[in-house]
């Protein structure tokens, strides 16, 4: 019971998350948001110009930054925030590509599905370095190494063919 309501609650964090992210689209000038959205994956805005390396690297760095939030006590409730704002930037990176006239093909192809395992992959990361609170101390006394591993494995796995897909397939 405990295994399925986390999956749960892993998968109301990504709805809320990107709904929020949709809605702040709305909401934000589109100057500020194409900046904020270039950090996150400039790919969204500048297309093929932007090199391999970028997309790999800032994959990275949200599971560095989780992390190191993991490693401090003091931080460690801002592990499954981070989660969050990554589910929130997909939702709002989401939004911009649809409101700029992607094709939907292209979308439903290379950015949706590929954007939404990745995040999931990461809120499970998230969630096995800062347990949700309904878990009590059960899964609190030893971190799950192997599991940690397995999901930076699958995510690199996918990243891999989310960059082979837009490079190499979408031209």
């Amino acid at each position: 019971m405990v295994r399925s309501l986390s999956f749960i609650h892993l998968f109301v964090i990504l709805a809320v998350g990107y709904i929020g992210g949709a809605l702040l689209f709305r909401e934000m000038p589109a100057a500020s948001m194409e900046k904020f959205i270039t950090i996150f994956d400039a790919r969204i805005i500048y297309g093929h110009e932007v090199g391999i390396i970028r997309p790999v690297v800032m994959t990275a760095l949200f599971f560095v930054v989780a992390y190191l939030f993991s490693l401090v006590k003091q931080l460690k409730f801002a592990v499954l925030f981070f989660g969050a704002f990554k589910a929130v930037l997909f939702g709002l990176s989401s939004a911009y590509l649809l409101g700029s006239g992607m094709k939907i093909l292209d979308y439903s192809v290379w950015w949706f599905p590929f954007q939404f395992v990745t995040c999931l992959l990461f809120l499970a990361y998230c969630a096995l370095l800062s347990p949700p609170f309904f878990l009590g101390k059960i899964n609190r006394q030893k971190r799950n190494e192997k599991a940690l591993t397995v999901l930076v494995i699958v995510t690199v796995v996918v990243t891999s063919l989310e960059i082979g897909i837009f490079y190499f397939l979408l031209n």
